[in-house]
């Protein structure tokens, strides 16, 4: 029987500065490029999902490609979050889809 890797692990670190750039009130206009790359993510996202609830019906397990995908997004739009949301101060790369 071949042996299973083990499973991935997703964690959230943010540090918590005093301080924070005046240039923050800026931040809103990111919100206009994200929200486009992020629509057609939600769709990729959508169908990824459906094929994986497919997989799981008849395969019994997980697909590890299809989590990849599903656990990238999640990482990518909790990084976009926590800076919009005046969290951190690190703005997130736009098209860094290597996260994990």
């Amino acid at each position: 029987m071949a042996k299973e890797k083990a499973p991935q692990q997703i964690s959230l670190k943010v540090p918590y500065r005093d301080t924070i750039s005046r240039l923050f009130i800026f931040r809103f206009l990111w919100i206009f490029p994200l929200g486009i790359l992020m629509m057609f993510w939600a769709i990729w996202i959508g169908i990824v999902t459906f094929l994986q609830v497919i997989y799981m019906l008849v395969m019994g397990k997980r697909a590890p490609w299809l989590w990849h995908h599903m656990a990238l997004i999640f990482v990518y739009s909790t990084r976009w979050n926590s800076y919009l949301q005046f969290v951190t101060d690190e703005r997130p790369e736009l098209f860094d889809f290597d996260l994990l």
